[in-house]
């Protein structure tokens, strides 16, 4: 079995509707067993997963370790405390945690974004300012959408 990256064992957390499969699963298993495994009880390697689950057609050009990041990203979003998804994640550091904080912009971005977006607020336009330039129309760009979302992309 491949040790994690800390050489560490750590506790998941496994969501309410998951349970049922993993009942199943550890139906004859000792506690030290391999959770998921072939059908003969042998480990589980990377490429059979990956082609099991056909990722190159499903994984829309992600690594499966993209998972991890969504995780972590969902957990903070979420609410859950930096602190706890440091332990599940195996982060020694709280900083390494903290770096999935910035994916979720902050709420002045919340806050901007839905004045933004809020169609009864646009500019306050006064009787000289009513006129329309040229390549824009009712405040807004030809081809540009009124909807902007905070986007961040890993460096």
């Amino acid at each position: 079995m491949k040790a994690t990256k800390g050489r560490r064992g750590r506790r998941v957390p496994v969501a309410d509707r998951v349970l049922p499969i993993i009942r199943r699963l550890i139906v004859s298993k000792e506690p030290t067993d391999l959770l998921l495994t072939t059908s003969g009880g042998a480990r589980l390697h990377r490429t059979a997963v990956l082609r099991t689950v056909k990722w190159d057609r499903t994984g829309g050009g992600r690594r499966i370790h993209d998972l991890r990041h969504t995780a972590a990203c969902l957990w903070l979003a979420g609410g859950v405390d930096p602190g706890t998804v440091q332990a599940w994640m195996g982060h020694e550091s709280i900083a390494t945690t903290n770096r999935y904080l910035h994916f979720l912009g902050t709420s002045a971005d919340q806050v901007g974004l839905e004045r933004l977006n809020d169609p009864n607020r646009g500019p306050r336009r006064g009787p000289e300012r009513a006129t329309e330039r040229p390549g824009v129309r009712g405040g807004q760009a030809d081809g540009l959408s009124r909807r902007t979302s905070p986007v961040s992309v890993p460096g």
